[in-house]
């Protein structure tokens, strides 16, 4: 008896380049989520900025490279031999580089799907355009057709966005030794936005801690991790862990809690343990978004005239996401802050 030949399933190479900043890359979780989908029996390699290699354990199952966010020359001869000895089927540009744009044009067997800008300068040009496979466009020019870079990025694969098995990694083995509260908002102090726009003293900060814990059985808030003098001032006035020798420190007994020199999967899961997200727009909202967290996102503009109404409005419409993302615009008097906060928090 003859027995018809089996198909044999061949494990593609698939490529994804997401190599830009940390609020960037869970900005793209959701289309990078339809790759693996997508691809699920194939071979996945995807290359991420150094910055962002302490969240690689969202990509176990991936083969990682780590490349700088901005390339030098060697990093481009680099990935131009990646190609040629690798055979990849397709490659997902997530992050809008212009040197990624001209690798369809030098690797026509490759599909290429891109995100692409539409600005007073395009990324990439028209003569580029045509050698993608896909694309999806960012338009900066038409506030009208001015959407979420979420969405945009997860219509690249997954074009009626239908609901999708999550194949992030959200299951990892912590470090740390900390209980947190059953229920607790999450607090980041931001320097550029407390300090620098708002002219918030310390003191001010302080006192708005204070009233979170009047709103909240249990405030757990972070700072930037690279600032002592900052990590220093909230340990001395706040129970706090210390995530770099696991230690906990009881100071007072308010339900205040500072998590000094947090970072990687250790934030990961401090957000993924909270109630609610209020924090100023960046890596913490973007996080807490993904986790689907309610969040209320703290801000401050300069607005001198309409422009700048307009910039920021097409701005937030860009990175804001979808859904589950609030935000007031706080006010440089303190006072004026706390009351509009207590309207909505």
């Amino acid at each position: 008896m003859i027995y018809p030949k089996q198909k044999i399933m061949v494990s593609k190479k698939i490529l994804v380049f997401k190599n830009d900043r940390t609020g960037d890359l869970f900005v793209s979780l959701n289309a990078i989520n339809s790759i693996l989908n997508k691809h699920y029996n194939d071979e996945i390699h995807i290359f991420l900025s150094n910055i962002n290699k302490k969240f690689c354990f969202l990509f176990p199952s991936l083969k990682k490279k780590i490349l700088p966010m901005n390339l030098s020359i060697i990093n481009k001869i680099y990935i131009f031999f990646y190609f040629i000895f690798n055979n990849i089927d397709s490659a997902y540009i997530l992050t809008p580089k212009t040197f990624y744009y001209f690798l369809p044009l030098i690797f026509r067997n490759t599909k290429f799907y891109a995100i692409t800008i539409k600005a007073k300068r395009n990324r990439p040009s028209k003569f580029l355009l045509s050698y993608l496979y896909k694309y999806v466009t960012i338009d900066r020019i038409n506030l009208k057709k001015r959407r979420s870079s979420y969405i945009i990025q997860h219509e690249l694969i997954n074009k009626d966005l239908v609901e999708e098995k999550n194949l992030i990694n959200k299951d990892f083995n912590i470090s740390h030794n900390f209980t947190y509260p059953k229920k607790f908002v999450y607090f980041h102090y931001k320097k550029r936005l407390f300090d620098y726009l708002l002219n918030w003293t310390l003191d001010d900060v302080n006192n708005f801690l204070d009233f979170l814990s009047t709103k909240y059985e249990n405030v757990i808030f972070s700072s930037e991790i690279k600032d002592d003098r900052l990590n220093k001032h909230f340990s001395n006035l706040f129970n706090y862990y210390n995530f770099n020798d696991k230690t906990f420190h009881k100071i007072n007994d308010k339900k205040i809690y500072f998590l000094r020199d947090i970072d990687g999967f250790d934030l990961f899961d401090a957000i993924n343990n909270s109630y609610k997200i209020v924090a100023p727009e960046g890596i913490i909202t973007h996080i807490g978004y993904f986790l689907k967290k309610p969040i209320l996102v703290l801000m401050h503009f300069h607005l001198r005239n309409k422009k700048d109404f307009m910039n920021q409005l097409i701005s937030c419409k860009e990175w804001f996401p979808p859904s589950n993302y609030n935000f007031i615009v706080l006010k440089k008097d303190y006072s004026k802050s706390i009351q509009k906060l207590l309207k909505r928090l």
